[in-house]
């Protein structure tokens, strides 16, 4: 048995995303041979973290060879491949750290080769899990809600991590989040669906607008004069909640400001048009006039 300290006990409801506690413990999993389909952005920052927790990495297979090469040599990984059909017998755990796109592609050419024994979990947000049938295996998902990159190591400890599967690969999963991350919380392939769409909107789209308002801003300026305001915000939307943290002249009623702004952007329409969108859905009817005072020191 291997030992490993965890950084938070996981919560069992999803509920406690909201307050899940911090203590440190030591969890007990049984030392894993893992192998992993798929060298990107994900299996960069996984492999060291299954490695931390006492798992045993065998293997990597990557399309791309050259960067499976330099991943098996960064992390000390013995075997590689270039094919799914060239999975190593007698796994405990194979990880899918590919593109969503991919997954049926692999999950069609492991048809039948895996154990009974063996777990197979991919690690998508918007994959059912019914995409993993067929292949003899335990079928689990092992989703962190978390950005990834190839150009530093991504931290896992405290991550939200989002399990599904059948006994025998929740069996495996639940110990082996909690040794990685120390949270996780139990959700089904349509929940998972809700959070990824959810995320989307918290994370995507917000970044497309940090892209706009760069295009907005004076010439020559530097967008991250912005980074003491948007640092503000987000850690009272994290503090307070969304529903307590919005801002601006749309919620105050300002239509003098909109109205103005909108004049702004006369030569840009559609950039015009999302203006109006959001500001009505910050404070729905405000283009008719609906006003209220707002706030000292709101922008």
């Amino acid at each position: 048995m291997a030992k490993m300290r965890a950084f938070s006990e996981s919560s069992n409801t999803f509920r406690g995303l909201f307050a899940a506690k911090s203590l440190m413990k030591t969890v007990e999993i049984p030392s894993l041979r893992v192998a992993l389909i798929g060298a990107g952005k994900l299996a960069w920052s996984l492999i060291p973290a299954l490695q931390e927790a006492g798992a045993e990495i065998v293997q990597l297979i990557s399309r791309d060879a050259a960067r499976g090469q330099h991943d098996r040599e960064a992390y000390g990984i013995p075997v590689g491949g270039t094919r799914p059909a060239e999975l190593l017998p007698d796994l405990d755990l194979v990880l899918l750290t590919v593109s969503d796109a991919s997954i049926p592609e692999v999950v069609g050419q492991l048809a039948g080769r895996l154990s009974p024994a063996t777990v197979l979990a991919h690690c998508s947000g918007s994959v059912p899990l019914s995409a993993l049938s067929g292949t003899g295996a335990q079928s689990g998902v092992f989703y962190p809600l978390q950005l990834f990159t190839r150009a530093a190591r991504t931290p896992l400890q405290g991550v939200p991590f989002f399990l599904e599967g059948n006994p025998g690969a929740l069996e495996l999963l639940q110990p082996l989040a909690t040794a990685v991350s120390g949270r996780w919380y139990p959700l089904d392939s349509a929940g998972r669906r809700q959070l990824h769409l959810a995320a989307v909107w918290a994370c995507n789209f917000p970044n497309l607008l940090f892209r706009l308002a760069e295009s907005l801003m004076p010439a020559g300026m530097d967008f991250r004069v912005y980074e003491p305001l948007v640092r503000q915000h987000i850690d009272k939307v994290f503090r307070e909640l969304p529903a307590a943290s919005q801002t601006g002249p749309a919620l105050r009623g300002d239509l003098p400001t909109l109205q103005a702004h909108l004049q702004m952007l006369a030569d840009q329409p559609a950039l015009a048009e999302l203006y109006r969108t959001l500001s009505d859905l910050i404070r729905p009817g405000v283009w008719e006039g609906q006003t209220k005072k707002g706030s000292p020191g709101e922008p």
